[in-house]
């Protein structure tokens, strides 16, 4: 047993290796604000004209799952922005007693600032809301807001997301043409406000803060092909600001929020073309068999495991949600598949992998628990049946 979970560990480092040299750990070993547990990348549809009337749009909620067209449905509280402030840098100075916090919001369309088709809809506040637990499972759990960063203002921004002028009145109603005097693309909280953070939450270590993203509306005279919506957060330190409208940014990530205008669902595939078998190494079967899937893609998305074996058995299994960027790692034995045809065995097999997001890679590894040696290779791609 010892052995086997050494192997895990070995197919874990391995792909770590192999996913960084791809870009699949480009935010870092820590953090700061991922997605909680099963929160999928809503789809949210261009709308279309009907009988000769005009189309009519409105604001998609990622928290709350409201106007999106799948993936998401309406008060199903699977998302929830959580920032994990001690995973920032310099948390120790900049996240203490006394130091006035306040929130910088920016919409990206593609990863680009600017007014490109995406803008903050007249149904959110200036006020943005958050609250603060001292554990992940408790900020994910929650649904509710107790605390208030303070009035903030309403901004256009050029491409590198810096601010260029403040829109007074935002887009709303059901019209789906947004004006540029409604284009606003990021929210700022006032300089003279922001959360004080007090030595009670240092006491109960309250450092995972939930923040809600106000809701989002779309223009689709300028969104057509399936653009990736997200937000970037930015914590600023309000203390150091003064008068000025230049606080300094203390921590920051970015949160995928939609997929939007899509013409159908993307998805991907891969080959593995070997392991010995799906089950635990025993006597007269010695080998271990792991697989890594790696979701390359913008959003997260399931993974589809179709496993067929060489006597013509087939069995499948469908892996939770991956996030854009990380990794589902499992020893074969230790997947539920379920039997289509025949049983599954002893017997050599071959696994084709289906993604519901747009860009993937894979690892295996195979090792003779009887030696300790083994060997690994990547899945094959394209793969078409």
């Amino acid at each position: 047993m010892g052995k086997m979970k050494k192997l895990l560990v070995l197919l874990t480092v391995a792909v770590g290796i192999f996913g960084f040299s791809t870009g699949a750990f480009a935010q870092g070993l820590l953090d700061i604000c991922a997605p909680c547990e099963k929160c999928p990348v809503g789809m949210v549809a261009c709308p279309e004209d009907a009988q000769g009337a005009p189309a009519t749009c409105g604001p998609f909620d990622y928290e709350d799952g409201t106007g999106y067209t799948s993936g998401r449905t309406p008060g199903d509280n699977k998302c929830t922005a959580v920032f994990s402030i001690c995973n920032c840098l310099n948390a120790g100075t900049n996240f203490v007693q006394g130091h006035r916090i306040g929130i910088r919001m920016t919409i990206l369309v593609d990863g680009k600032a600017g007014q490109n088709g995406a803008y903050w809809d007249a149904s959110g506040s200036n006020n943005i809301a958050f609250s603060k637990y001292a554990t992940l499972a408790e900020a994910c759990a929650s649904s509710s807001y107790t605390s208030l960063f303070g009035p903030g203002q309403w901004f256009k921004t050029d491409s590198n997301g810096v601010a260029t002028s403040e829109v007074t009145s935002l887009a709303g109603g059901t019209t789906c043409v947004v004006g540029s005097s409604n284009q606003a693309t990021q929210i700022v909280t006032m300089p003279q406000y922001g959360y004080t953070i007090t030595l009670q939450d240092e006491i109960d270590n309250l450092s995972r803060w939930i923040i809600n993203i106000p809701p989002i509306r779309i223009d689709p005279n300028v969104l057509h092909n399936c653009e990736v919506i997200s937000v970037k957060i930015e914590t600023l330190d309000q203390s150091s600001g003064g008068i000025c409208a230049d606080c300094t940014p203390t921590c920051e990530c970015t949160i995928v929020v939609a997929k939007v205008c899509c013409s159908e669902p993307g998805s991907s595939n891969c080959l593995f073309p070997y392991f010995t078998s799906t089950t635990e190494p025993n006597d007269a079967q010695p080998w271990w068999n792991g697989i890594a899937i790696i979701n390359t893609g913008s959003s997260s998305g399931t993974a589809t495991l179709t496993v067929t074996q060489q006597d013509g058995a087939k069995g499948t299994y469908t892996t939770d949600p991956i996030a854009a960027g990380s990794i589902f790692v499992r020893q074969l034995s230790d997947i539920p598949f379920v039997a289509s045809s025949g049983t599954l065995g002893d017997l050599p097999i071959w696994i084709n992998v289906t993604t519901t997001f747009t860009s993937m890679d894979g690892f295996a590894i195979i090792a003779d628990t009887s030696t300790g040696e083994s060997m690994g290779y990547l899945c094959r791609k394209p793969y078409s049946n």
